[in-house]
C-alpha cells in the first residue's frame, strides 16, 4: 500500500475511541501499533496506540472527521494507509508485501476500489506503451501507429474516469489526491492555487485540504513582491546573523550546499558579481543546506566565498529552506533594501543585468 510521507514528529495522543481496526498481522510476533495522521504541513497526530501479539490485533482510536491515516509498527519502516472515519469498523490484514488490506468505512472502500481500478488501467497502458515501442523497434510502423492511437484513447479514458471519480468526491479523497499531485510535481504557487481553487468546499475543509492551503500560504510568503521572511542562522564563527539586520541596497539570499555541483559552478559567477557590486550596495547571504560543518567550511574555503555564510547544519530539514519553499539548489532570492522579494532564481548574465539596473554599472 502507498506510504504517507511523515513531515515531523509533533505528536498528540487522544484517549477516547470511536473507531476500531481489528484483524491479523503477519511477519512480526509482537509489538506496538501506532495510528498516525498528518494534520499540518509539519505536524503529525497520534490517533491511537495498541500492543499486539500475532496473529491478531485490535486498535481503537478517536477520529473527529475523515482523515488519511497510517498504521505503523513501532520500530519498523513503512506503513499502511487508509481513510479513517468516525464510528467506522475496519478489518485488516497487515503484512510485508502483496495481500495486505484495510477495508471498512464508506470512503475507504470507495478509495480502495478506485485505486485497484486505476492500477489495472495504468498497467494496461504500460503494457500498450511497451508494445508500441517494440513495434517501432521492429519497423512495423503501421501497427505501431494503430497501437499508439489505442494508447492515446486509453490514456484519455483514464483521465476522464479519474476526474469523474474525484469530481464525485468533495471530500478528503480529492484533497489528498490534489495535494499529493502538487507535491510530486513540485507545482509553483500559481498552479497549486489553481488546483486548490478547483476543489469544492468539502475537500477544502478536509484535513488534506487545510494542509494544501497551508502550503499555498507558505509559498505566498516568498512570492515576488512580498517581504521576505526574516530568519536568524549562525555563520562560520558561530555568530548569529539575522537577515533583517543586514544592511544593503540589494541582498541576494543564495541557498546552496557543498555537495551541489551546479551550486559550486555558480559560485565563480556570484564572486564576479559580488566584486563588482558590493561597494555599490550589494550583499550576499549564502544559506548552506549542509549537515556536516567540516564539509561546509571546506567548500567555502575552496571556493573563496567572501560574503556572509550561514547554515542550520540540518540539511534539507533546515526550517529556513522550508519556509522559502526551496525544493532544489541553487535557489536565489533577490531582495531590495526593505527585504521585499524583487526577483527569484535568476543567475549569471540575467542576475548581473538586474543588478546593473538596480545599482548602476
Amino acid at each position: 500500500m502507498a506510504l504517507l510521507a511523515l513531515a515531523s514528529s509533533a505528536f498528540t495522543v487522544h484517549a477516547q475511541s470511536n473507531m476500531t481496526i481489528s484483524g491479523k498481522i503477519e511477519g512480526v510476533k509482537s509489538g506496538q501499533l501506532i495510528l498516525l495522521a498528518q494534520v499540518g504541513e509539519n505536524q503529525m497526530d497520534t490517533l491511537g496506540v495498541a500492543s499486539f501479539k500475532a496473529p491478531k490485533f485490535q486498535m481503537k482510536a478517536q477520529v473527529k472527521e475523515p482523515i488519511m491515516a497510517q498504521i505503523v509498527v513501532k520500530g519498523y519502516g513503512g506503513g499502511f494507509n487508509f481513510i479513517a472515519e468516525p464510528n467506522a469498523q475496519y478489518q485488516a490484514f497487515l503484512c510485508n508485501g502483496e495481500g495486505a488490506y484495510i477495508k471498512g468505512g464508506k470512503l475507504q472502500d470507495e478509495w480502495q476500489g478506485f485505486s485497484k481500478r486505476s492500477a489495472e488501467l495504468h498497467a494496461e497502458a504500460k503494457a500498450m506503451q511497451e508494445r508500441y515501442e517494440a513495434l517501432r523497434a521492429a519497423n512495423k510502423f503501421r501497427s505501431a501507429s494503430a497501437t499508439n492511437d489505442s494508447l492515446r484513447t486509453l490514456q484519455e479514458s483514464i483521465h476522464t474516469e479519474t476526474q469523474s471519480f474525484l469530481d464525485a468526491h468533495d471530500d478528503v479523497i480529492t484533497a489528498y489526491t490534489y495535494n499529493g499531485n502538487a507535491l510530486m510535481a513540485e507545482m509553483n504557487l500559481t498552479d497549486t492555487r489553481r488546483l486548490y481553487d478547483s476543489m469544492g468546499e468539502g475537500a477544502k475543509n478536509s484535513p488534506s485540504g487545510r494542509i494544501m492551503l497551508q502550503r499555498i500560504q507558505r509559498m505566498e510568503k516568498v512570492s515576488q513582491g512580498r517581504k521576505a521572511p526574516d530568519f536568524t542562522l549562525q555563520d562560520l564563527a558561530g555568530n548569529n546573523v539575522t537577515l533583517g539586520k543586514v544592511k544593503a541596497k540589494v541582498k541576494i539570499v543564495d541557498f546552496w550546499a557543498s555537495w551541489c555541483g551546479p551550486c559550486r559552478l555558480n559560485n565563480p559567477s556570484l564572486k564576479k558579481i559580488y566584486s563588482k557590486y558590493h561597494d555599490k550596495g550589494l550583499e550576499i547571504i549564502s544559506v548552506s543546506l549542509d549537515n556536516v560543518k567540516e564539509r561546509w567550511v571546506k567548500a567555502v574555503d575552496q571556493d573563496g566565498l567572501p560574503w556572509i555564510n550561514v547554515s542550520s547544519l540540518n540539511g534539507w530539514k533546515c526550517d529556513v529552506a522550508r519556509t522559502y519553499d526551496v525544493k532544489a539548489v541553487p535557489a536565489i532570492f533577490v531582495l531590495d533594501a526593505e527585504d521585499h522579494i524583487v526577483a527569484t532564481n535568476i543567475r549569471g548574465e540575467a542576475l548581473e543585468n538586474f543588478l546593473k539596473d538596480k545599482l548602476g554599472d
